[in-house]
């Protein structure tokens, strides 16, 4: 420990003539004396091996200049004290610290004075002021101490934690979150990965760097020993040594890095006065891009203003010809403007045109010629789109009428269609009908009705299924009439029976028209086999085979009853 701090701790700390002092209640010129020739005073006094005035000279204040000044050009004893005893009180009141320096001073200055001749009044009002002054300097500087001993005991804490950081130095670098790299920067996407691994490492290095400069200034306007300030001094050097060096040597790298990247795309894309490869703005979002990234990445000035000024050069660049070529695009712009009117003029022709009873045909014709006059014009892109734009418009008329007839034209279709279906289930509702009430009419007269569906079903134009449902029912009603005829024949009497011809006849027609069933179940059994239907389909082709086997089945039956007939009649 120096001898300054020494001296400085002695006197806060409080001696033995200071507890005399404040025992006295009224001292005299003996007690005087005596505080004067105490030993501890003296030792209190002359800590330092320097002389006072040296002492003074090295550690003095403006303020404690001014006051010793006026203090050596003081005559009176009294007045010295007083002007003291002002100057001590000012050091405490001192805005923010206490200057306990100017205190201790002016303090020293002050003691011998009470040695000489005053008026015992005097000496009684100016030594309890000293006292009190002095007490309450001890009181400041015990405040002080605690606030100094909390202040450091958070400084060690911080201290720790920065060591323990240090030490788990990976762990804490693979948390730290990556960088926000411009995604539009197709010129650095193959070392993205290089430059988010230096700047992670560098922000992490940058915060630790910034804890250690903080707890530094912390520690310097902190009171404290010498000696404990020495020793935080002395691990936040050590924890620097840790990051100072990395944080510099990766800067530099980082730094070259991108100098050199920039320069490459400087040269790749901006040779002499001309922009390559890329479009303008593209170029310019490129260089938003590496500005932005510039101001992401730790980089020293060097480094950033060199490439801020290549980007900036780049940048006016891409100004330069973005107004040559807002010169060139004004000129084609009037070369436009000049063939849009020639082409105006064919689609005013052509608004009037259709504005006539002229077919849908005739007008594409026209409007297609306009196409093709456009093509052989230099026109800007909304050019273009405008004129088309226009030629649907003067077409609208001949399209407007074109719809209106086809929507006609699909309303009178499906009226068609409608009637038609409702003629059809008229007459599959009829069919179903005269099979529902074979059993309430005459077969004639049914066979009537029937050849009447016929020819009403014959002027019809229906899908093959439905024809098939159609055969299916007609099939139905010419066997339930049949079966009804031969039931009546069957009904009459033996002597009507007598005629073995009129019975072969009918013998005759069974057979034919069994096999007429035997064909058509033959037919459906081949189209069920042959074809992949779907399963309503299938299930419709399996009702009719059913229905067919269950017709020839009665008419199997009909031929037998006939044949035992005509066996009974030939004997």
């Amino acid at each position: 420990m120096s001898k300054k701090s020494m001296t400085t701790d002695q006197e806060i700390s409080g001696g033995p003539e200071e507890q005399h002092v404040e025992q006295a209640e009224l001292p005299g010129i003996e007690e005087t004396q005596a505080v004067a020739q105490d030993p501890v005073h003296q030792d209190s006094e002359h800590t330092d091996e320097e002389p006072h005035t040296e002492k003074g000279k090295r550690g003095s204040t403006p303020q404690f200049a001014q006051f010793l000044a006026q203090f050596e050009q003081s005559s009176g004893v009294e007045e010295k004290i007083r002007l003291s005893i002002d100057f001590m009180r000012a050091a405490l009141s001192n805005t923010g610290t206490p200057r306990f320096r100017d205190f201790w001073e002016g303090r020293r200055l002050c003691l011998p004075l009470f040695k000489e001749n005053l008026t015992p009044k005097n000496r009684s009002l100016l030594w309890g002021e000293y006292v009190e002054l002095s007490s309450e300097a001890r009181r400041l500087k015990e405040i002080l101490d605690e606030q100094s001993a909390f202040a450091i005991e958070q400084i060690e804490l911080a201290i720790q934690a920065l060591e323990r950081e240090l030490e788990n130095y990976d762990l804490h670098l693979s948390l730290v979150p990556g960088i926000p790299f411009p995604e539009s920067l197709e010129a650095f996407k193959a070392k993205r990965a290089a430059y988010e691994l230096m700047q992670k490492e560098l922000h992490l290095l940058n915060t630790l760097a910034a804890r250690i400069n903080g707890l530094r200034k912390e520690i310097l306007k902190t009171e404290m020993r010498i000696r404990t300030k020495n020793k935080l001094f002395d691990r936040l050097s050590k924890c620097g040594d840790r990051v100072f060096p990395r944080r510099k040597e990766l800067i530099k790298t980082i730094s070259q890095q991108f100098t050199e990247d920039v320069a490459h795309f400087v040269e790749s894309h901006f040779q002499e006065e001309e922009v390559q490869k890329l479009p303008l703005y593209a170029l310019r979002e490129e260089i938003k891009a590496l500005q932005s990234l510039a101001k992401t990445l730790t980089l020293n000035t060097q480094s950033f203003t060199e490439t801020r000024q290549l980007l900036s050069s780049c940048w006016d660049k891409i100004k330069s010809q973005e107004k040559e070529r807002k010169k060139e695009f004004a000129q084609k712009r009037q070369a436009f403007k000049q063939n849009f009117d020639a082409v105006i003029e064919k689609i005013q022709a052509l608004t009037a045109l259709c504005e006539t009873e002229i077919s849908i045909e005739e007008a594409n014709r026209v409007s297609q010629e306009i196409f093709d006059f456009m093509k052989d014009l230099d026109l800007g892109r909304e050019e273009v789109k405008s004129l088309r734009d226009a030629i649907h418009r003067a077409k609208r008329p001949i399209l407007d009428r074109a719809r209106t007839l086809e929507q006609e034209r699909e309303q009178k279709e499906r009226e068609v269609e409608v009637k038609k279906r409702e003629k059809i289930q008229a007459v599959k509702a009829h069919l179903q009908s005269l099979i529902a009430a074979i059993d309430e009419q005459d077969p004639d007269h049914l066979s009537v009705q029937r050849d009447e569906l016929v020819q009403e079903y014959a002027a019809l134009s229906i899908s093959k299924a439905e024809k098939q449902i159609f055969d299916r029912l007609f099939k139905q009603l010419k066997d339930l009439i049949n079966e009804k005829k031969e039931r009546a024949l069957m009904a009459l009497s033996e002597d009507d029976l007598n005629s073995l011809e009129q019975l072969k006849t009918m013998l005759d027609e069974r057979k034919e028209r069994r096999q007429e069933i035997k064909t058509q179940l033959e037919s459906y059994r081949k189209a069920l086999g042959g074809s992949g239907f779907d399963f309503e389909k299938a299930m419709m082709y399996r009702e009719m085979i059913e229905a067919e086997k269950h017709t020839l089945d009665k008419i199997n039956a009909s031929i037998d009853e006939i044949e035992d007939k005509i066996f009974e009649i030939e004997g």
